[in-house]
Order: structure tokens, then C-alpha cells, then sequence
């Protein structure tokens, strides 16, 4: 398959998390380059170590380094807290001007059996498209942090189109998760971004595995 996964990690925290996460990619069966931050990780097919600090501009430039090394068609962004079903990767962009989001996703509140869920979670950690694409996308997008600053936005605004997996994917939120965790609708200034919210104990299609 004409694909590879961007696996990018702060290394900030708990490695049983980035180590769970990490069990699963290698399930995937696809090529992995992994760029790590100040450290070496065991992990991946081609292995880039950056050094700075923690930050949403140092996490973009994580992806561009990964992407500017990715020599297949397509890029699937992955992070070192999501636990990624198979099935995710089964997807191919059908465009290549567009960004795929898979929003099939549940959120842990980690370590608690506790998930959420609404109907539409953009999220970079869901994202394929073109290798050229992201890369075009993400180098802009580092120009304008550098210059302006970051102003919360880290998807693209454009061009977007969403997908499901078979089965869903699991972002464990945790006490370094870089983005705000929402447990209650009432955490969401537009309660737009709310719709479908889901509460369970326990995610479809996940019984019987390790979380």
C-alpha cells in the first residue's frame, strides 16, 4: 500500500500510554517514521530526533520533518496517545486536493473506563491525505505560528471531507494532552462541536483488549 504513518511524540508523558500506543501501530503492518522529541525511542522504520521544547510549534515542525522523509503517496498522522484500530488505515483519500478526517473517535478520560464521543471530532490525529498536500499545508501553517503566533487552530480550514472507520479509533486524554479535555457539553463555548455527545464505559469493538 501506498501509504505511511507520521508518528510524532513529545515524550511528556506516561510511557505506559506512548508504549500502548505504540503496540498497536505495529499491528498495522505499514511503514512508520516516527520523530521523536529530545529523545531516541526504539520505534519506527526511519527514526528523527528533534530537539526544543514542548509547544503546538515545535508539534508542527515534528510533522514537517516527518512528512519531508515520507516517500509514499499518502501520510496518515499519528499521535503517541491514540490507540488506532486497523481499520483506520483502511481508507484511501479518494482526492487528492482534499484532507480526510476520521471521526469515528472515542475519548478516554485516562486511566478511568470512561469515554465520550460526538459526531464530528476533527482531529490532526485522524488526518490522511496526499504526503504533498499535508506538507504544502503544514509548512504555511508553521510560517504563520512563527509569525503570529499559534491561535488554537490546528486543522486546516478548507477542503475537508470526513470518513468512519469500521471501528473507532481511542484518543486517551490525560494531565499533558496539549488541547483542553471537555467531560460535559457544558465545557463547549459553541455547543455546535457537541452534537452526538456519548458517554459510556466501555467502546465498541475494543472489548477484550488491553486499554
Amino acid at each position: 500500500m501506498d501509504k505511511t504513518i507520521i508518528y510524532y511524540t513529545c515524550n511528556a508523558h506516561k510511557p505506559e500510554i506512548d508504549n500502548l500506543a505504540r503496540s498497536y501501530l505495529l499491528k498495522i503492518g505499514l511503514p512508520i517514521i516516527s520523530v521523536s522529541l529530545n529523545e531516541e525511542i526504539d520505534f519506527g522504520d526511519v527514526r528523527i530526533v528533534m530537539k526544543g521544547d514542548r509547544s503546538p510549534l515545535m508539534m508542527h515542525k515534528q510533522i514537517v520533518k516527518g512528512l519531508e522523509a515520507c516517500q509514499t503517496k499518502y501520510a496518515f498522522l499519528a499521535e503517541s496517545d491514540v490507540l488506532y484500530d486497523p481499520s483506520h488505515f483502511d481508507f484511501t483519500p479518494k482526492e487528492d486536493d482534499k484532507f480526510y478526517f476520521n471521526v469515528n473517535v472515542w475519548k478516554q478520560k485516562w486511566p478511568e473506563k470512561f469515554f465520550i464521543r460526538t459526531d464530528n471530532s476533527q482531529q490532526l490525529s485522524g488526518m490522511s491525505a496526499t504526503t504533498q498536500l499535508m506538507l504544502n499545508f503544514f509548512k504555511k501553517r508553521l510560517a504563520e505560528i512563527e509569525k503570529e503566533g499559534f491561535n488554537r487552530h490546528y486543522e486546516p480550514r478548507y477542503n475537508r471531507e470526513n470518513y468512519s472507520s469500521e471501528i473507532p479509533n481511542i484518543c486517551i486524554r490525560h494531565d499533558k494532552n496539549l488541547t483542553v479535555s471537555k467531560w460535559s457539553v457544558d465545557d463547549f463555548r459553541n455547543k455546535e462541536y457537541a452534537k452526538g455527545w456519548t458517554e459510556a464505559t466501555s467502546v465498541p469493538g475494543w472489548e477484550g483488549r488491553i486499554l
